[in-house]
Protein backbone atom coordinates (compact mmCIF):
# COMPACT_ATOMS: atom_id res chain seq x y z
CA UNK A 1 0.00 0.00 0.00
CA UNK A 2 1.33 3.76 -0.96
CA UNK A 3 1.77 6.28 1.98
CA UNK A 4 -0.78 8.78 -0.14
CA UNK A 5 -3.30 6.17 0.81
CA UNK A 6 -2.00 5.11 4.09
CA UNK A 7 -2.30 8.69 4.98
CA UNK A 8 -6.15 8.97 3.90
CA UNK A 9 -7.32 6.29 5.82
CA UNK A 10 -5.42 7.56 8.90
CA UNK A 11 -7.20 11.23 8.03
CA UNK A 12 -10.64 9.16 7.14
CA UNK A 13 -10.18 7.82 10.89
CA UNK A 14 -9.58 10.40 12.40
CA UNK A 15 -12.29 12.21 10.95
CA UNK A 16 -14.89 9.37 12.17
CA UNK A 17 -13.36 10.17 15.74
CA UNK A 18 -13.67 13.63 15.43
CA UNK A 19 -17.27 13.53 14.27
CA UNK A 20 -18.18 10.53 17.27
CA UNK A 21 -16.60 12.69 19.77
CA UNK A 22 -18.22 16.17 18.90
CA UNK A 23 -21.89 14.98 18.94
CA UNK A 24 -20.99 13.79 22.24
CA UNK A 25 -19.80 16.52 23.40
CA UNK A 26 -21.44 19.26 21.25
CA UNK A 27 -25.27 17.76 21.17
CA UNK A 28 -24.78 16.23 23.74
CA UNK A 29 -26.14 13.01 22.36
CA UNK A 30 -25.70 9.53 24.08
CA UNK A 31 -23.49 6.92 22.54
CA UNK A 32 -26.61 4.84 22.39
CA UNK A 33 -28.23 7.06 20.09
CA UNK A 34 -25.62 8.19 17.97
CA UNK A 35 -25.72 6.13 14.64
CA UNK A 36 -23.17 5.00 11.77
CA UNK A 37 -25.60 7.07 9.15
CA UNK A 38 -25.32 9.84 11.40
CA UNK A 39 -21.67 9.49 11.65
CA UNK A 40 -20.87 9.04 7.62
CA UNK A 41 -23.14 12.01 6.50
CA UNK A 42 -20.85 14.39 9.26
CA UNK A 43 -18.01 12.91 7.44
CA UNK A 44 -19.23 12.21 3.98
CA UNK A 45 -18.78 8.86 3.88
CA UNK A 46 -19.70 5.47 2.52
CA UNK A 47 -20.79 3.47 5.21
CA UNK A 48 -18.98 0.70 3.96
CA UNK A 49 -16.13 3.43 4.53
CA UNK A 50 -17.14 3.73 8.01
CA UNK A 51 -17.00 -0.61 8.62
CA UNK A 52 -13.40 -0.63 6.87
CA UNK A 53 -12.43 1.16 10.32
CA UNK A 54 -14.55 0.09 12.68
CA UNK A 55 -17.31 -2.21 13.44
CA UNK A 56 -19.97 -0.39 15.55
CA UNK A 57 -19.85 3.72 17.30
CA UNK A 58 -19.24 1.47 20.57
CA UNK A 59 -16.02 -0.20 18.48
CA UNK A 60 -15.04 3.83 17.93
CA UNK A 61 -14.70 5.02 21.42
CA UNK A 62 -13.23 1.48 23.21
CA UNK A 63 -10.62 1.93 20.59
CA UNK A 64 -10.13 5.47 21.37
CA UNK A 65 -10.37 4.89 24.87
CA UNK A 66 -7.39 1.80 24.23
CA UNK A 67 -5.45 4.09 22.32
CA UNK A 68 -5.35 6.61 25.00
CA UNK A 69 -5.07 4.44 28.04
CA UNK A 70 -1.62 3.11 25.90
CA UNK A 71 -0.48 6.74 25.52
CA UNK A 72 -1.05 7.38 29.34
CA UNK A 73 0.71 4.23 30.33
CA UNK A 74 3.68 4.40 27.44
CA UNK A 75 4.48 8.03 28.95
CA UNK A 76 4.14 6.66 32.85
CA UNK A 77 7.20 4.02 31.81
CA UNK A 78 9.49 6.37 30.02
CA UNK A 79 9.27 8.41 32.65
CA UNK A 80 9.73 5.37 34.96
CA UNK A 81 11.90 3.76 32.71
CA UNK A 82 14.55 6.99 32.69
CA UNK A 83 14.94 6.46 36.20
CA UNK A 84 12.64 9.09 37.59
CA UNK A 85 10.11 8.40 40.85
CA UNK A 86 6.58 7.56 41.09
CA UNK A 87 5.88 11.69 41.57
CA UNK A 88 7.66 12.10 38.22
CA UNK A 89 5.47 9.17 36.88
CA UNK A 90 2.70 10.67 38.19
CA UNK A 91 3.32 14.27 36.95
CA UNK A 92 3.37 12.94 33.03
CA UNK A 93 0.37 11.43 33.64
CA UNK A 94 -1.70 14.83 34.61
CA UNK A 95 0.43 16.52 31.58
CA UNK A 96 -0.90 14.03 29.35
CA UNK A 97 -4.32 14.43 30.27
CA UNK A 98 -3.98 18.41 30.05
CA UNK A 99 -2.28 17.79 26.46
CA UNK A 100 -6.05 15.47 25.91
CA UNK A 101 -8.05 17.16 28.05
CA UNK A 102 -10.15 17.68 24.90
CA UNK A 103 -10.44 13.90 24.42
CA UNK A 104 -11.12 13.54 28.13
CA UNK A 105 -13.39 16.31 29.22
CA UNK A 106 -16.06 14.23 26.80
CA UNK A 107 -14.38 11.18 28.14
CA UNK A 108 -15.17 11.97 31.63
CA UNK A 109 -18.87 13.59 30.86
CA UNK A 110 -19.52 10.17 29.39
CA UNK A 111 -18.35 7.99 31.68
CA UNK A 112 -18.70 7.37 35.59
CA UNK A 113 -15.85 4.81 35.64
CA UNK A 114 -12.58 4.60 35.90
CA UNK A 115 -11.99 3.71 32.20
CA UNK A 116 -8.82 4.82 30.89
CA UNK A 117 -7.36 5.31 33.89
CA UNK A 118 -8.22 1.95 35.38
CA UNK A 119 -6.92 0.56 31.46
CA UNK A 120 -3.54 2.35 32.08
CA UNK A 121 -3.62 1.00 35.80
CA UNK A 122 -3.89 -2.63 34.66
CA UNK A 123 -0.91 -1.75 31.49
CA UNK A 124 1.46 -0.62 34.60
CA UNK A 125 0.35 -3.85 37.02
CA UNK A 126 2.14 -5.78 33.89
CA UNK A 127 5.28 -3.90 34.36
CA UNK A 128 5.43 -4.47 38.46
CA UNK A 129 4.82 -8.51 37.60
CA UNK A 130 7.36 -10.26 40.25
CA UNK A 131 7.09 -7.76 43.53
CA UNK A 132 5.37 -9.13 46.02
CA UNK A 133 2.66 -6.51 48.02
CA UNK A 134 5.73 -6.83 50.86
CA UNK A 135 8.19 -4.80 47.90
CA UNK A 136 5.10 -2.19 47.83
CA UNK A 137 4.85 -1.51 51.46
CA UNK A 138 1.79 -3.39 52.01
CA UNK A 139 1.06 -6.01 54.86
CA UNK A 140 -1.23 -7.95 52.79
CA UNK A 141 -2.37 -8.82 49.16
CA UNK A 142 -5.58 -7.45 50.32
CA UNK A 143 -4.44 -3.92 51.50
CA UNK A 144 -2.60 -3.58 48.09
CA UNK A 145 -5.80 -4.35 46.20
CA UNK A 146 -7.82 -1.96 48.32
CA UNK A 147 -5.55 0.69 48.34
CA UNK A 148 -5.18 0.12 44.09
CA UNK A 149 -8.70 0.27 43.88
CA UNK A 150 -9.23 3.65 46.35
CA UNK A 151 -6.25 4.94 44.49
CA UNK A 152 -7.37 4.60 40.92
CA UNK A 153 -11.39 5.73 41.63
CA UNK A 154 -9.60 8.57 44.02
CA UNK A 155 -6.96 9.66 40.93
CA UNK A 156 -10.05 9.75 38.43
CA UNK A 157 -12.10 11.62 40.53
CA UNK A 158 -9.13 14.48 40.84
CA UNK A 159 -8.42 14.30 36.98
CA UNK A 160 -12.53 14.65 36.44
CA UNK A 161 -12.53 17.54 38.81
CA UNK A 162 -9.69 18.81 37.23
CA UNK A 163 -11.12 18.86 33.73
CA UNK A 164 -14.03 20.56 34.66
CA UNK A 165 -12.15 23.16 36.22
CA UNK A 166 -10.47 23.50 32.57
CA UNK A 167 -7.03 22.34 34.35
CA UNK A 168 -7.09 25.78 35.72
CA UNK A 169 -3.91 24.38 38.33
CA UNK A 170 -0.86 23.74 36.69
CA UNK A 171 -0.25 19.70 37.08
CA UNK A 172 2.48 20.34 39.39
CA UNK A 173 -0.17 21.74 41.87
CA UNK A 174 -2.65 18.99 41.05
CA UNK A 175 0.30 16.15 41.94
CA UNK A 176 0.92 18.16 45.16
CA UNK A 177 -3.23 17.84 46.35
CA UNK A 178 -2.17 14.10 45.57
CA UNK A 179 0.70 13.71 47.21
CA UNK A 180 -0.74 15.57 50.32
CA UNK A 181 -4.07 13.16 50.39
CA UNK A 182 -1.37 9.92 50.00
CA UNK A 183 0.16 11.54 53.14
CA UNK A 184 -2.62 12.50 55.21
CA UNK A 185 -3.07 9.97 58.26
CA UNK A 186 -6.64 9.61 58.08
CA UNK A 187 -7.04 8.11 61.62
CA UNK A 188 -6.03 11.75 62.30
CA UNK A 189 -8.78 13.39 60.51
CA UNK A 190 -11.26 11.09 61.92
CA UNK A 191 -10.58 11.17 65.61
Amino acid sequence: MNTRNNQRARDTRERIVRAVFETIALEKKPISRITVQNVCEKVQINRSTFYAHFLDIYDVVEKVEADMAKGLTERFLVTLDAGNGLSACFLSLIEYVREYQDFYRVYFSTSNHPGVIGVAWELLQDKLQGLSYRDLGYQSEEEMRYHGVFFIHGFTAMLRLWIERDCQEEPRELLGFMLRMQNTELSGLLS
